[in-house]
């Protein structure tokens, strides 16, 4: 390569970003972005890659790629070249070098496996070049931005899935005394081989999918097309995915009736993004195209306080309001967290005490009134515990620190409480003084299942090790936790001690929570064929040939009706 090329890129580097372009022919245009690309996010124009990291040898990329590298390099044994394959981060995950000399050379400028190789790190390079432009490039010498890799020439080609997303990169490299353009047409080749491995080795369902999502790709507006154990989002629609958010979509698609209507809208975000779905019936499975918008914000709900009118003037109300908080709900559905949340947005008060009530020991009533006169915060659980005879003793304790906070005492009286099983007096007392917020049973607010799991593993697990599959979460969704917020968190923590593994997956739940009912309305046909197939599989003992034997139905039939029912037990990833 000539010294005009080196020469070029020298006064790029040294005038910066806002010089002019080099003399017309010097250096082609997709070479001087990326040089400009490199100097914007400091590339290193001298040492040889210095970030290395281990790579995954039995990642989908290097399963379809390299029977295909190893046949190539077979072909070009004794050619001088050298084959290379990255991932989408532009590390080197697999390098076939046609013999044990070129092998030391590229050793010595790092061009080996684990070494970053992306534009980012390393400037103008075939692999992570290729990547960035989206297509086949051919670098010659100093047109490399890096120094010591400027005795070579490479061409690449990005590495692309079905669904049309780059999954990495693969070139053919070699010194600059065999340089020959010819290189990209079969480095084009050897990535076609790879990308036709990675379709082959694609579920049929799969691959409806990523059709699908083909017509988005390119789309201005947040797309996402999902199935149970899939998701693909356009770059709109990244920021509405994750783990927790294709739960909590699957598990509304699930709850539709679609036979009623063909399309699905809803609020999420606490109604700041509106979504609208639509089922696809085609191919294998049945999948869904949902779309998102913002609300403009002056039509976002906000939350009003919950409760009676209010008695008297505003200024009492208020008094009122700031002196005691009242918590509704059924127990174990997260009561004393929502008071402790409402104490916290009030920021001031005492230190707090917590009094748990119980119908089978008396209350120390007295010894409430000394903490709230000492100036304590004081939250009382489990209202609904108090006999009829003390509701007078709490109604005074009420009204007294009322008087006490409208007198200028600070701290706070918390009151939890279930008015369904209070005694009519207590039921009477709550709804006089008025109910700030409502807390649901966890059966009615499914969507608050991931938070809470992540919020639980973060208590109990103090490693951070254990994640929750996706395929797991919907089944602790679909469960009705009759123990409520109280059981789920026996649950997840018995989880967290029993299960090795750092994914915890469906596999690992108990029994019930396995094949706990789909949230989806089912015919008494289904309900009943669910039943059948439960039982058939418990005399089984899990065992599915014999399940479907004694079913009478065939091991596919079996298997096909075990996903619709939502009975699957196979996993899925993200």
């Amino acid at each position: 390569m000539s010294d005009a090329v080196r020469e070029a890129k020298r006064h790029l580097m040294r005038a910066g970003l806002l010089s002019g372009a080099p003399d017309e022919g010097v250096v082609p245009d997709l070479i001087l972005r990326s040089w400009r690309r490199s100097i914007g996010s400091s590339a290193d124009s001298t040492l040889p890659s210095q970030k290395f990291d281990e790579i995954d040898t039995d990642s989908i990329l290097r399963r379809a790629a390299d029977p295909v590298l190893d046949r190539w390099q077979d072909q070009l044994v004794d050619t001088g070249t050298t084959l290379f394959l990255s991932d989408r981060a532009g590390s080197i995950v697999a390098r076939r070098a046609s013999d044990r000399g070129l092998q030391r050379k590229l050793d010595r400028v790092n061009a080996a496996e684990g070494f970053d190789y992306s534009e980012d790190s390393i400037g103008t390079n075939g692999l992570g070049t290729s990547m960035v432009e989206g297509r086949a490039v051919y670098i010659e010498g100093s047109q490399h931005f890096n120094e010591s890799l400027s005795v070579l020439a490479c061409a690449a080609v990005p590495v692309y899935t079905p669904s049309g997303l780059v999954i990495g990169s693969v070139s053919l490299g070699g010194p600059l005394a065999i340089a020959n353009s010819l290189m990209v047409t079969l480095t084009k080749e050897i990535g076609q081989q790879i990308e036709e491995r990675l379709k082959a080795a694609a579920r049929p369902q799969d691959l409806a999918l990523a059709m699908s999502f083909m017509r988005y790709a390119n789309s201005r507006r947040p797309t996402v097309i999902m199935d149970r154990e899939s998701l693909l989002a356009n770059t709109p629609g990244l920021p509405y995915v994750s783990v927790d958010s294709h739960v909590l979509l699957w598990d509304r698609l699930s709850a539709h009736n679609w036979t009623v209507a063909s399309t699905a809208r809803w609020d999420i975000e606490s109604g700041a993004v509106a979504v609208t779905a639509r089922r696809v019936v085609e191919g294998a499975r049945d999948y869904y195209v949902l779309h998102f918008a913002p609300v403009p914000r002056d039509e976002v709900p906000t939350a009003a306080p919950i409760g009676p009118s209010a008695h008297g003037d505003s200024a009492s109300r208020e008094a009122a309001q700031a002196a005691v908080t009242v918590i509704d709900g059924p127990r174990g559905s997260g009561r004393a967290s929502r008071a402790l949340d409402a104490r916290a947005g009030r920021g001031e008060g005492g230190e707090l005490e917590v009094v748990v009530l119980s119908t089978d020991t008396a209350t120390p009533w007295s010894a409430v009134a000394d903490l709230l006169a000492g100036g304590r915060d004081v939250l009382v659980r489990r209202l609904e515990s108090v006999h009829d005879h003390e509701a007078v003793v709490v109604a005074t304790l009420v009204r007294e620190h009322r008087a006490a906070v409208a007198a200028g005492r600070r701290n706070q009286l918390l009151i939890t409480s279930c008015a369904e099983a209070s005694s009519p007096e207590v039921a009477a007392l709550v709804d006089h003084w008025g109910i700030d917020a409502r807390t649901e049973a966890l059966s009615a607010a499914p969507d608050r299942i991931p938070g809470l799991v992540r919020s639980i593993l973060d208590q109990v697990d103090t490693t951070r090790r254990h994640s929750m599959s996706p395929t797991a979460l919907q089944s602790l969704m679909q469960w009705e936790w009759p123990g409520n917020i109280a059981e789920l968190t026996a649950t997840v923590t018995t989880l967290a001690s029993s299960v090795t593994a750092s994914v915890i997956e469906r596999h690992h739940l108990p029994e019930h929570l396995q094949r706990a009912p789909s949230r989806r309305k089912m015919t008494m046909m289904e309900s009943a064929e669910r039943d059948a197939i439960v039982e058939a599989l418990d005399r089984a003992g899990g065992n599915k040939s014999m399940a479907a034997e004694l079913l009478g139905i065939g091991r596919t039939t079996l298997y096909r009706r075990l996903r619709q029912l939502g009975l699957d037990d196979g996993e899925a990833s993200l």
